[in-house]
């Protein structure tokens, strides 16, 4: 199933440099209960659905054809990509949202090839976010001339979770092992040549760039997963891949911990130019009206959606995100935390590190302690709920 949004000219008159592929896929499964009623990709971060992060990411980059590949709730997604971005928002993008029941990140591109007009092909992900030199990235890999070259990124300590990898001073990749067993981290460490250096301080950050040719290989193997069996391959039969390593921010929204990271992480400027929904004011990020009341009380960073009420002696603290159409009742404190929108919070409460998703009532005098709250949860007044997560529409 396919949708198209922006230019449309039918008939490719002449083959573009770049084109994109983001893929939105997944099930969210490891956020849950966060995409118990909504896919991954649209779960805020600051305000802002992670997709809209990946797509404005790629435009930022001047890549004029976008395809998004959804699955998973894939109706919800094109429904919201057809509200959003318009085709007066995306002036000469040529968006598309293509919805098939693909069996991993190769085999989606597979599903796409035909629609590949491009010598050279960005792939991204819809739940990530970075501020990944994009530019740079697709300079590298036009210059080192490979069929395919990976987003790595350094990091400050060696955990053999993240996989290594084994590059030249050129970054050709010659070993690529995304979880290495103990015997194969030995066996790759005692590499004979002194020109190649075994990288046990990067990640792969999930964005690749492929020249077209790749599409001839997938179609020519069964191969599903790029970083499980398609790096793998390509090394095995002597293709020139390469790693593109630099030090940028990258958070994959992976579960309710890390998902707090990364909003806490935006609103400190440390993706930098990515910025929370909103406009800046010294540090507070507002999308619309806040009705404030008396001795109400707002530090920096956070950020605000539309129609926020605040009743008098509200405390909002630091490292805070607030969505739409939420209320805050009267003398309540919420400190480092994420709320959703259509929420109302009574008063006297106090709210630390936690996440309330949309459509949640929470009564007077709660204190919630890094708890998670699925979507359409109400809590009685006097509850207190501490490293605890609801499961969703639960009364508690």
């Amino acid at each position: 199933m396919l949708f198209i949004i922006g230019i449309n000219k039918g008939i490719i008159l002449m083959t573009r440099e770049w084109s994109a592929i983001i893929l939105a896929g997944g099930k969210g499964s490891r956020l849950m209960p966060l995409t118990s009623v909504i896919p991954k990709p649209l779960v805020k971060v600051t305000n802002k659905p992670m997709i809209d992060y990946s797509i404005a990411h790629l435009i930022y980059a001047n890549i004029k054809h976008i395809i998004l590949a959804f699955a998973y709730m894939g109706k919800e997604l094109r429904d919201y990509i057809k509200k959003t971005w318009t085709a007066d928002k995306l002036g000469d993008v040529e968006l598309e949202c293509s919805i098939n029941d693909s069996k991993g990140t190769a085999d989606a591109y597979r599903l796409l090839t035909d629609r590949i007009d491009s010598e050279k092909v960005i792939v991204s992900m819809a739940d990530i976010v970075t501020n990944l030199p994009m530019s740079e990235f697709m300079e590298f890999h036009a210059t080192k001339g490979g069929i395919a070259t990976i987003s790595m990124k350094t990091i400050e300590s060696h955990t053999s979770q993240y996989g290594v990898v084994l590059l030249d001073k050129n970054r050709k990749i010659y070993l690529f092992l995304e979880k290495p067993a103990p015997m194969e981290l030995y066996l790759s460490s005692m590499a004979q040549r002194t020109d190649l250096f075994l990288h046990t301080n990067v990640i792969n950050t999930g964005i690749y760039a492929f020249n077209k040719k790749i599409g001839n290989i997938l179609h020519e193997t069964n191969l599903m997963d790029f970083g499980g069996e398609v790096f793998p391959y390509l090394l095995e039969n002597d293709y020139n891949l390469y790693g593109f390593v630099k030090d940028y921010y990258w958070l994959d929204c992976g579960n309710a911990e890390t998902y707090k990271w990364a909003n806490w992480d935006l609103l400190r400027k440390y993706a930098w130019p990515i910025t929370p929904n909103g406009q800046e004011f010294d540090g507070v990020f507002v999308s619309g009206i806040i009705d404030s009341g008396h001795n109400v009380l707002i530090k920096k960073p956070t950020c605000f959606g539309e129609h926020v009420q605040l009743h008098d002696k509200v405390k909002i603290k630091e490292l805070t995100s607030i969505g739409s159409n939420v209320e805050i009742g009267e003398d309540t404190t919420i400190n480092k935390s994420v709320l959703w929108d259509e929420i109302k919070i009574g008063a006297g409460c106090i709210i630390n590190e936690s996440i309330i998703c949309n459509n949640c009532e929470i009564g007077d005098n709660v204190v919630l302690e890094r708890a998670v709250i699925p979507p359409n949860c109400k809590i009685s007044n006097n509850s207190q709920i501490r490293d605890k997560t609801l499961e969703l529409g639960q009364q508690f």
